[in-house]
């Protein structure tokens, strides 16, 4: 037969030179393919396999099922059975076995100067696992062994006659059809982690009710709030980056989750004294952005409730109750995202929903017109159009996330928007260019803003009629 399908456990797989199970025909050294990329895991992928061993030797105390480790497709070529899928899984496991049984031998050989490399750095990131080293680690370590049994870790092979039909299933299984995004990752890994299936199925039917698109846009937005924390900044992949984005928005919301199961959030609140009573008063129902999330509800009903804010301030038609008209009227003229505008449009959405995390939709205008003239300045005080990571800079240089979500009232925000000061650039002021048509969507919605002409001859006062603008337009 060309293709053959087999499940065995891993300590079969290994033991593959004398056959995987007897009369299967499949028998073999296993090797690695010259032509093979070498093996690149790191810290970041060991410590994702470690936690799936914790939750399964978690959930399966008593008859254990055996642990899944994917599947793994081979060319039998003579008697090599060559590794065309799963050298990273494999060699992983391997090593980690190492500190079970020290005379265990597989037979792989590793020829790469990269790959030899990649396994002493693991085995020495192991080591320090084991001899209690790595925080996350230090009262897990023995479980972590004690769940690494061999012959309890399940494998599927897919074992080819011909190279050819090994890469058409590599080629298959890796980019065939529609790939799921990040996004739909998270939903299964959450939905997963619900023991109730009435719970499961909700879940499930409200998120079929969201744009998948919107779902996308939204998590990535929550997950540059998150990175962008001055005291543990992590930098946000660009856009055009996919793979990347891809990558963080898994390992934010699966990997890094507790795994706990505990629902419970954290909200922003303060207390009033009056007379001998203390009230404590909710600043907002949105829950704090930069929480700590746990697997299953919690994280779900987290994305949710900031999917269901983003529909209310930026998508829907008809205006909410809570949300001063005003914000709408600003938002359908002036926030569009063009003339060089859209990474500036989007760190606005970004700013105005961590605002809302944190103080409601009181004083929502104020905040919104405030952070416009901060976050708009790039446009105006840069020749050319603004960059993503000009945009990346901007948060970090004067720690703009944080300065939302760490002040105590918004009027202390306020202060420190209007304190900003910036140079109006004279270049590119045309009005039939971008920056240009950029002014003129200023000028008509906001009073006092005046001809280009007017700011080429005093670039400072630019700021000033945008300042004096803003102040008419929250009278």
């Amino acid at each position: 037969m060309e293709v053959k399908v087999i499940s065995c456990t891993f300590q079969e797989l290994v033991n593959s030179y004398y056959e995987v199970i007897p009369n299967s025909g499949i028998k073999g050294q296993l090797y690695i393919p010259e032509y093979q990329r070498p093996y690149v895991w790191k810290e970041k992928q060991i410590n994702g396999l470690l936690n799936d061993l914790l939750e399964y030797h978690d959930n399966n105390k008593s008859e254990k099922p055996l642990y899944y480790l994917g599947s793994i497709i081979l060319h039998q070529d003579g008697d090599k059975l060559k590794i065309i899928d799963g050298q990273q899984r494999i060699t992983t496991t391997l090593l980690l076995n190492k500190f079970k049984n020290s005379d265990f031998i597989s037979g792989i050989k590793y020829n790469a100067s990269e790959s030899v490399a990649n396994i002493q750095h693991n085995l020495s990131y192991l080591k320090s696992v084991f001899d209690g080293e790595v925080f996350e680690y230090i009262e897990v370590k023995e479980k972590i062994l004690e769940a690494l049994d061999l012959s309890k870790i399940n494998v599927t092979l897919v074992v080819t006659s011909t190279e050819d039909l090994a890469y058409t299933f590599f080629e298959t299984q890796n980019t065939g059809g529609v790939r799921l995004s990040g996004s739909d990752i998270l939903k299964a890994h959450h939905l997963r982690a619900i023991t109730n299936n009435k719970i499961v199925n909700y879940q499930a039917r409200k998120w079929e009710t969201i744009d998948s698109t919107m779902v996308e846009y939204v998590v990535q937005n929550l997950t540059k709030i998150r990175f962008w924390d001055n005291r543990k900044w992590r930098q946000f992949p660009f856009y055009r980056d996919e793979r990347g984005v891809k990558s963080v928005l898994i390992d934010e919301y699966t990997l890094k989750t507790k795994k706990d199961n505990k629902d419970i959030s954290y909200h922003y609140s303060a207390v009033k004294r009056k007379g001998e009573l203390l009230l404590q008063m909710q600043e907002s129902n949105f829950k704090q952005l930069k929480q700590p999330l746990s697997d299953g509800n919690n994280t779900l009903d987290y994305i949710n409730d900031y999917i269901n804010l983003y529909k209310i301030l930026f998508k829907q038609h008809k205006t909410d109750y809570r949300v001063d008209d005003r914000f709408y009227d600003f938002r359908n003229k002036v926030m569009h995202g063009n003339n060089g505008t859209l990474f500036l449009k989007e760190l606005l959405e970004i700013s105005i929903m961590a605002y809302v995390s944190r103080f409601g939709f009181y004083k929502l205008f104020d905040a919104t017109l405030w952070l416009y003239r901060m976050i708009y300045s790039l446009r105006v005080s840069k020749a050319r159009n603004v960059r993503e990571d000009s945009i990346f800079k901007f948060v970090y240089d004067y720690q703009f996330i944080d300065n939302i979500l760490e002040v105590y009232t918004p009027e202390e925000l306020f202060t420190f928007l209007k304190k900003f000061k910036y140079s109006f650039d004279t270049d590119n002021t045309e009005s039939n260019n971008s920056k240009g048509k950029h002014i003129e969507t200023l000028k008509s919605y906001f009073e006092k803003t005046q001809e280009i002409k007017v700011y080429k001859a005093n670039p400072k006062s630019f700021d000033y009629n945008l300042i004096e603008s803003i102040t008419l337009k929250l009278k």
